[in-house]
């Protein structure tokens, strides 16, 4: 049988560390000039007031469903507003540019595969390949993916 051991499970530490956190004190004090401080231990030149914190409420189903409910429709409103503003918005020059050389790249690739001429890639080892059948299919399929997305 195996022994338990605290150190190999830092969450049973912490796990009974817990209810220590949940009891902690908190010392008020007031400083020279009138000014209030707050600490978890107490001052040693001035005598300190003890105070108790509250512990955390608990959360019960209807305030978990509220929150999550409040989430997703902040969720939802960010989401409408970043699609209005792709659909306003016009496209940088630049980018306009990059796209339209990335759609005659995505071309001119599909169009050199279908041409039937041989092509060749290099496989994992750092040989070169012939790209013949399922390989030529693959690599079809690829370009044709590529034309769709960057001529759009």
């Amino acid at each position: 049988m195996r022994s338990f051991s605290f150190l190999r499970h830092p969450y049973a530490i912490l796990l009974a560390l817990l209810p220590l956190a949940a009891a902690a004190q908190v010392y008020s004090w007031k400083d020279a000039s009138g000014k209030v401080h707050y600490g978890d231990r107490p001052p040693a030149e001035r005598q300190a007031q003890v105070r108790q914190l509250p512990g955390a409420p608990a959360a019960t189903p209807d305030v978990e469903a509220a929150r999550k409910a409040a989430a997703e429709r902040q969720f939802a409103q960010r989401e409408k507003q970043t699609r209005s503003q792709d659909k306003s918005a016009p496209e940088d020059p630049a980018q306009a540019k990059l796209r339209a050389e990335n759609c005659q790249r995505a071309k001119n690739q599909l169009a050199a595969l279908e041409s039937g001429q041989i092509r060749f890639t290099i496989d994992a080892k750092g040989e070169r390949v012939a790209l013949e059948g399922p390989l030529r299919e693959e690599e079809l399929v690829r370009a044709r993916q590529s034309v769709a997305e960057w001529c759009k």
